[in-house]
């Protein structure tokens, strides 16, 4: 691959160690590997496209999205034919390298990232181009640059966290609305997945990880709270309860009623009578 780019020593031993760097403005369909490295190897897009293939899995990558190179890994990644990218990247390695990636939200889990500081990132590669010469200095310079750049991506990853977090609960919230007023109809997971935009699958992991219960617990807790208020003040039949709350069968809506709140309707009727 043809461009700039500046080679430094590698220490393993060091928590993080600076290899080298470079930027590209690549060829129409010019291409790299597939081939193996022995280091991480991050790239970043700042124009054009491209894309990234890894363990048999292809990535398009575009403007403001980067990838990781794993050491060991068999990868390749090419240019886009007719938009090609401009991209930089940088190699390092050392004994806390895969701590630092993990903070950026990165490793054999996930090896692509968007960050937003195009023109941060591209700094920092520019200032590492510049320390062309060996010494000490110039190696604290290299190291401190690497740090800056590993940074900005992570503080890019834990933005993404607190907005997903976010959004996470909007769905949750408006889920949980859904049930608060269709709980009396034949109201299921799918159908309140379709309601909020989500996969069922995905709704249920928002929930779990919302709320600490799926949305079927929450929509069973739910009703059977509400027919504790109904049992507990008014005089309807265990039947009309349980079909009032979306409940068809007045036995399977005693089942979840006794698996829920531990009695069955009627002797939570009797306790609640007996106690006033």
């Amino acid at each position: 691959m043809g461009g700039s780019w500046f080679a430094h020593g590698a220490d393993e031993v060091r928590e993080l160690s600076f290899l080298f760097c470079g930027r590209q403005n690549c060829q129409p369909g010019e291409a790299v590997g597939p081939a193996v490295r022995e280091h991480y190897v991050m790239h970043y897009c700042l124009s054009g496209r491209g894309v990234y293939r890894a363990q048999g899995v292809k990535y398009e990558i575009g403007p403001g999205d980067g990838f990781l190179i794993l050491p060991g890994e068999l990868s390749s990644y090419q240019a886009d034919s007719q938009q090609p990218w401009n991209h930089i990247w940088v190699g390092f390695t050392g004994s806390r390298a895969a701590d630092y990636l993990k903070c950026c939200g990165l490793g054999k889990e996930r090896r692509t990232f968007q960050c937003a500081q195009s023109q941060q990132l591209e700094d920092c590669v520019q200032a590492m181009l510049g320390f062309d010469t060996a010494g000490a200095g110039n190696e604290l310079l290299l190291l401190g640059e690497l740090y800056v750049f590993l940074g900005w991506i992570a503080q890019s990853a834990q933005s993404s966290v607190r907005r997903s977090r976010e959004t996470a609960s909007e769905y949750v919230e408006l889920a949980m609305e859904y049930i608060r007023n269709h709980f009396q109809e034949d109201l299921t997971v799918a159908k309140l997945a379709r309601y909020v935009g989500l996969n069922r699958s995905y709704l249920t992991t928002v929930f779990q990880n919302t709320i600490n219960m799926s949305p079927q617990q929450y929509l069973m807790r739910f009703r059977m709270e509400w027919a504790a208020n109904m049992l507990s003040e008014n005089k309807l039949t265990v039947g009309e309860i349980a079909r009032s709350c979306g409940y068809p069968d007045p036995l399977t809506f005693s089942k979840a009623f006794k698996r829920t709140l531990g009695v069955t309707p009627t002797q939570y009727r009797r306790e609640h009578e007996e106690q006033t």
